[in-house]
């Protein structure tokens, strides 16, 4: 399968995975291997047909005698065998590809029933519509013990059912239970009202919204992973932020660039951020900014050479496109820089090259590391792709900003010498040419007046190469 759709698949939400013509599982995807609760080496081992409920395999085997002659087929529910033995009822897509005798199956669970105790709590009508929500939803006692929940909380949770009828909310680990969340939780239950909150979830790895409800005394949550708009919220408040210290002349690139950094680790607490600008000739990179990076490291790679396999950054400022490298440690492209970050933690390094909007030149890469083995996310290509915009916009602004001033400073020296270089020898040419006897040329004095003449002329030269050569840069 070819690498870029492949990266696609592991990203969507629905189940996906790729069998022969007898129904041996080759591939899943993320989405896969989640709902299922299968490692990827369990999938391997595994046949589609044989994984079908009893009911259902005999037309799901039916299924693959045909496909190969309707080449695809779509709407067809068949429910599967997880790992904790429960069945997911998946409405399925599948295309057979004739050339490599591969069958293509994309699956959407459908099959949602709430998880709930005591049922006369909730009308079936109420049980249905909270099932089928998509935001997480569950019900504590006052004991704090979870009695109900949506199968939207359990794919939140990561756990099966029986692991959380009856557990104890604030001993979860998949969630992370901060200081400010229980007592919001209290306060709701003594005082039998409502509220809602919103906070970074560093289990979860993404900002959550709790809408909280008293009701018979128990209380009702709802749950929903915010991180989309909240991120999106987050980004456009620093870019306005960096945006106006930019116009602030104490403000110097280095300086913009280290609260830009700061900004982007608080919105994402597990990264690690870092801005190496290259060199005029395009060979060597230099640290600009990378506030929680070791300084050893920072100074290690200060200046180094960019090249085909010279790290994340000089990879990516050598080819002129983004360099993901998930694991340091089993990669070529850090054979030369391991010994340098791996001492500190460090698994996994993207970066972006930043590229002039005028030119071709590289002017910078934005990189990002991590201290866990990972590729990038949609969120994390997103705000990616708008840190480099930003980074681009600062750099050349500055340098546009520098640039001015240099040409300032050029035509104010143009102007200092035009005023006092150039108006003395002019001076002294006009003084000497009155003094010129043109009444009698043979006169001895004409030739001490030409040589002198001749000395101020010779002055006035240079003060006129001066010039031209200030004038040059000006404009360019």
């Amino acid at each position: 399968m070819d690498q870029r759709l492949a990266y696609l698949l592991n990203q969507s939400n629905d189940i996906f995975c790729v069998t022969d013509d007898t129904g041996d599982i080759k591939s899943t995807n993320a989405s896969w291997r989640y709902f299922t609760g299968y490692s990827e080496t369990e999938c391997l081992a595994k046949n589609l047909v044989d994984l079908a409920h009893p009911d259902d395999r005999n037309r799901f085997a039916e299924l693959f005698s045909s496909i190969i002659r309707l080449k695809n087929m779509a709407d067809f529910a068949v429910r599967i065998k997880t790992n904790s033995d429960s069945f997911l009822t998946i409405n399925w897509t599948f295309s057979f590809d004739n050339d490599e005798q591969l069958l293509y199956a994309c699956g959407v669970y459908t099959a949602e029933n709430l998880n709930i105790r005591n049922t006369q709590n909730i009308s079936d009508k109420v049980q249905h519509v909270l099932a089928s929500l998509t935001e997480g939803f569950f019900m504590l006692d006052g004991n704090w013990r979870i009695n109900a929940f949506n199968p939207a909380f359990q794919k939140m949770m990561r756990k099966p059912a029986s692991e959380l009828y009856g557990a104890d909310f604030r001993l979860l680990e998949s969630i992370a239970v901060e200081e400010e969340i229980l007592p919001a939780f209290e306060s709701v239950f003594r005082n039998q009202t409502a509220r809602s909150l919103q906070y970074y979830d560093k289990n979860c790895k993404g900002w959550l919204r709790l809408n909280i409800y008293a009701y018979k005394d128990e209380l009702i949550v709802f749950v929903r992973d915010i991180s989309y708009i909240k991120i999106e919220q987050l980004i456009l408040e620093l870019e306005k932020k960096v945006l106006v210290l930019s116009f602030i002349p104490e403000y110097t690139l280095a300086r913009m660039a280290h609260e830009l950094l700061l900004g982007i680790e608080r919105i994402f607490p597990e990264m690690y951020c870092s801005i190496l600008e290259l060199d005029s000739e395009q060979e060597k990179v230099y640290h600009l900014a990378a506030p929680r990076l070791p300084d050893e490291y920072c100074k290690a790679i200060n200046g180094a050479a960019i090249g085909a396999e010279a790290g994340s950054c000089g990879t990516a400022a050598y080819h002129r496109e983004q360099v993901v490298v998930s694991d340091i440690a089993n990669s070529r492209l850090w054979d030369n820089y391991k010994n340098l970050i791996l001492p500190y933690g460090f698994k996994a390094c993207w970066s972006t090259p930043v590229v002039s909007a005028r030119s071709a030149k590289v002017l910078a890469t934005f990189a990002i590391y991590y201290d866990s083995i990972r590729e990038p996310g949609k969120d994390e290509l997103r705000m990616i792709e708008r840190t480099v915009n930003l980074i681009r916009t600062l750099i050349e602004n500055k340098r546009n900003e520098e640039h001015l001033l240099d040409q300032t400073r050029r035509l104010q020296d143009i102007a200092a010498i035009s005023s006092h270089h150039i108006r003395r020898p002019v001076a002294t040419i006009m003084g000497l040419v009155n003094l010129f006897d043109k009444k009698n040329a043979s006169n001895p004095l004409n030739k001490d007046i030409i040589e002198h003449l001749e000395t101020t002329a010779l002055e006035l030269d240079d003060v006129i190469h001066v010039i031209v050569e200030k004038t040059i840069n000006i404009d360019h």
